[in-house]
């Protein structure tokens, strides 16, 4: 037993003795053989701490008492947490429920606001059909008139084309015609002009050829006056000479392409030719005609002639 329960069982035991003992002294006072009552003599017990050493058995009773306390004590807090746990159970289940009759009313909310929702959509789309319908046949109307007045304008356009083209086929035919004169005359004008410039070709050319001859005749006299008779020369001797110049007359090259047999005579001649230069002579002549007569020219030199 625990120090507890030995503060319990004191304190009983002195109650229990206390009890008794005024019980006796009542049956005393109250017997037929007492001649007087004498007051009891009342016996004064200081009880501040009794020790009574329990007996097994008592121990035993009182460990069983506490294990069944403790027992049914767990019992209860079980029970307790059962029905703690049961109502728990109840309360999801009701929240549950709850939950369950919510959703349920939403989803029933949703698909009513959807079938409201999709009637609408219907309705709209049945109107714009109607307004889409309406407007095509508008459209349509609007399309054939506008085709009739379209091939009307075309028949005009076509009518005013061809008026058109007959007066452009006329207009047409009376230029060809001025045309076909006026190429005429310039044809006819054209070839007195052709002829003209071929007989001035030919008086130019002829003047040229004959300016070129006199030219090349003075080129030979001023090279035959400024050639030196070699000692032993006799006579009778020809040295063909070939002279390159510039256009201002400026000898720039000459050589012998047929020598005469006489290395003196030939050389003589080279000699004449860069005496007499240059030829300002050739610079009268335009540049086309430089480039034929004088640009490189084979002269035959033969002091006799």
């Amino acid at each position: 037993m625990d120090r507890r329960g030995e503060n319990l069982v004191r304190p009983t035991l002195l109650a229990m003795g206390l009890h008794a003992l005024v019980i006796g002294s009542f049956f005393i006072a109250v017997s037929p053989q007492a001649k007087t009552i004498v007051p009891p003599q009342v016996m004064v017990i200081q009880a501040t701490e009794l020790t009574f050493a329990p007996s097994a058995a008592a121990q035993a009773r009182q460990e069983k008492q506490a294990a069944e306390a403790r027992a049914r004590e767990q019992a209860e807090a079980e029970k307790r947490r059962q029905e703690e746990a049961k109502r728990q159970a109840e309360r999801k289940k009701a929240e549950d429920a709850k939950k369950a009759a919510e959703a349920k009313k939403a989803a029933e909310a949703k698909k009513a606001e959807e079938a409201r929702k999709a009637a609408e959509a219907k309705k709209a789309e049945e109107a714009r059909k109607a307004a889409e319908a309406k407007k095509a046949a508008e459209a349509k109307k609007a399309a054939e008139a506008k085709r009739a007045a379209e091939a009307r304008k075309a028949e005009e356009a076509k009518q005013a084309e061809e008026a058109r083209k007959l007066a452009e086929a006329e207009k047409a035919r009376e230029l060809e015609e001025a045309f076909n004169q006026a190429q005429a005359e310039a044809r006819a004008l054209e070839e007195l002009k052709q002829k003209e410039a071929e007989e001035l070709a030919v008086l130019n050319a002829l003047a040229a050829e004959k300016a070129a001859a006199n030219v090349l005749d003075a080129m030979t006299t001023r090279i035959t006056q400024a050639w030196r008779r070699p000692v032993a020369f006799t006579g009778g001797l020809e040295v063909y000479l070939r002279m390159s110049l510039a256009s201002n007359g400026e000898l720039v090259d000459v050589r012998v392409v047929k020598g005469s047999g006489d290395a003196l005579f030939d050389r003589s001649g080279l000699t004449a030719v860069q005496r007499a230069a240059p030829f300002h002579e050739v610079k009268q002549f335009d540049a086309r005609t430089f480039e034929e007569k004088f640009r490189t020219l084979t002269v035959k030199f033969r002091p006799e002639d």
